[in-house]
């Protein structure tokens, strides 16, 4: 009996031995480091105000206290910074992306993003809706109101983008078209805040924002003061052919569905491939933000991070802030979840996949 309570008393004193020894390398492994956190828009957009909040409460699960350094490579869409990070990024943990997923170019195998996003390794991720919104005075005479004083008008709708193939543009300009709304869209924009900007000097009337940016600053900054109106949102992919309004977006923002029943008719949809290709880009919504490790970083970096992102999703703080900022409540993955979920992501079928390209090269001519 001694023997055997000498033995359990070894077993556990090795195991407790072990896990301190693992948590001491863990925080060696950051201690006195920094981390370069590079974040795929510009400052002040939408992507750089999300990945500075949640590394802000992530660090408090990092272990050695790492100083993090955020860094902006911008640029197509937000395939510039994904490039920077496959092609020039480091391996020793010292370098993770947070980016605004750049899907889209990969479904559609577009030339300016020359990674396999399935390739990074992923720490997490982030999954949110976007809402379109207009200035009320888009249409010249009238004061809009609503999303219904819009889907009829004749007058171009000026609109703005990132590039070509990232989805903020391939979704305005499809959803305008669906609902054949004439506009005039212009693209290149470094980040959210600079199409933001260009929307309050009058230079365009409308774009579409993550919640994050939408309740961050489109709200204090558009919405409240009277100069733009929400509109509508995409949606969540449904069964037999459907998309569904999003629950984590208010009742009175209605989805791409409400809003073509509206005008067309109950059961009415728009052309096959404009439908597929708005259903695809609603889907990709549950994966919006990522953060990802180069392929081939250390494994040790990969899992502190991990375990600190879990930690983070779970974090009472962090959840709250989430939801003021967002008005909505968080949704995310684990990073073995997301990296799984990615496969899915960019397999589409092949005739959507070149309609989409040709879509998108179109508005580069």
């Amino acid at each position: 009996m001694n023997l055997l309570k000498s033995s359990s008393f070894a077993v556990m004193a090795l195991a407790l031995g072990t896990i301190g020894l693992t948590a001491t390398a863990d925080a060696q492994f950051y201690k006195g480091k920094r981390v370069n956190i590079i974040v795929n828009y510009g400052a002040g957009g939408n992507t750089d105000i999300q990945a500075r909040m949640v590394m802000r409460h992530m660090t408090k699960y990092i272990p050695g206290k790492p100083r993090l350094i955020f860094r902006h490579v911008s640029g197509a869409g937000g395939a510039v910074g994904a490039n920077f990070l496959a092609e020039a990024g480091k391996t020793n943990g010292t370098m993770m992306g947070v980016f605004t997923i750049p899907i889209m170019a990969q479904v559609m195998k577009a030339p300016e993003l020359r990674t396999d996003l399935s390739q990074f390794q992923y720490v997490g991720a982030i999954g949110q809706q976007t809402i379109s919104h207009c200035r009320v005075d888009a249409i010249p005479g009238k004061k809009m109101k609503s999303w219904r004083d819009m889907i009829n008008t004749k007058h171009a709708i000026r609109t703005g983008g990132h590039g070509p193939t990232s989805s903020k543009d391939l979704r305005t300009r499809l959803f305008f078209e669906a609902l054949q709304i004439p506009l005039k869209h212009v693209t290149g924009y470094k980040s959210g805040g600079q199409i933001r900007a260009a929307i309050l000097k009058n230079e365009l009337d409308c774009t579409a924002d993550s919640l994050a940016g939408f309740y961050g600053r489109v709200n204090k900054q558009l919405i409240k003061p009277g100069i733009s109106i929400p509109m509508w949102h995409i949606g969540t992919p449904g069964p037999n052919n459907t998309v569904l309004h999003s629950p984590s977006v208010a009742k009175d923002i209605p989805s791409l569905q409400e809003v073509y029943e509206a005008k067309f008719g109950k059961g009415k949809r728009p052309p096959k491939m404009i439908w597929n290709a708005l259903r695809t880009i609603g889907g990709t919504r549950e994966m919006l933000r990522i953060l990802v490790f180069k392929k081939g970083t250390s494994k040790k970096a990969v899992n502190i991070m991990r375990s600190a992102w879990d930690k983070t999703v779970k974090d009472k703080e962090f959840l709250a802030e989430y939801k003021k900022v967002n008005s909505s409540i968080f949704v995310g993955k684990s990073g073995k979840e997301a990296q799984q979920f990615i496969k899915g992501l960019v397999n589409v079928p092949a005739d959507l996949q070149k309609f989409l390209l040709d879509y998108a090269n179109a508005a580069k001519s």
